[in-house]
């Protein structure tokens, strides 16, 4: 994550619109924490990486926007560590309609889309969902303009993990145990010096 912005932020172009880096903080209200969420601005749009970050400094998304809209790579944060990674598709806001292309999931031929852009951005693409205590990934989604395709879990139990913790811990370097060979592999000094 980069440094918080200072200095030279939160400047306006010559028609009054937003342009370059811009820092905000929303205080706590209705029950939300407070949040600053920083990232560029041009002429008004947001676009490129934005940084949420919540009331204790602790990062709680990365998004990238283009014209103003969610358009590519998101994650989001809980705790300091990646709990959800998942693409969106910005919808031309200049326009009424936008075509996307999809796939048929029966026929898997490539076919378009018309989408009214007034939703604005759209979930498309595979989405995934990890674990927060050891990053292990748990589900994975994969989503066409906005319609779930395809879902899959990894379960994980605590059994799993007792059961590698136990075996880990039979292993000799864990022991806290100085390797030694079988005595079959063992060569006595005292032995070889007699026979030489």
């Amino acid at each position: 994550m980069p440094p918080i912005p200072t200095g030279d932020v939160n400047k306006t172009d010559a028609k009054g619109k937003r342009d370059g880096m811009w820092l905000i903080t929303q205080p706590a209200r209705m029950g939300e924490p407070s949040s600053t969420e920083f990232g560029s601005y041009e002429h008004g749009n947001k676009t490129g990486l934005w940084y949420k970050l919540g009331g204790e400094g602790d990062l709680l998304a990365v998004e990238t926007f283009k014209n103003n809209v969610l358009d590519g790579e998101a994650k989001y944060y809980e705790n300091g560590r990646v709990n959800c990674v998942g693409y969106y598709r910005g919808l031309n806001p200049n326009h009424d309609f936008d075509t996307v292309f999809v796939l048929d999931p029966v026929t898997h031929n490539e076919v378009t889309r018309i989408i009214p852009t007034e939703r604005g951005t759209v979930r498309h693409g595979t989405w995934r969902f990890y674990d927060t205590d050891n990053g292990r990934m748990i589900r994975e989604e994969d989503y066409q303009v906005d319609e779930l395709v395809f879902t899959k879990e990894y379960p994980y139990s605590k059994a799993d993990s007792a059961a590698i913790l136990k075996r880990e811990t039979k292993l000799p370097h864990n022991k806290g145990n100085v390797y030694k060979p079988p005595v079959s592999k063992q060569v006595s000094y005292t032995e070889a010096k007699k026979n030489g």
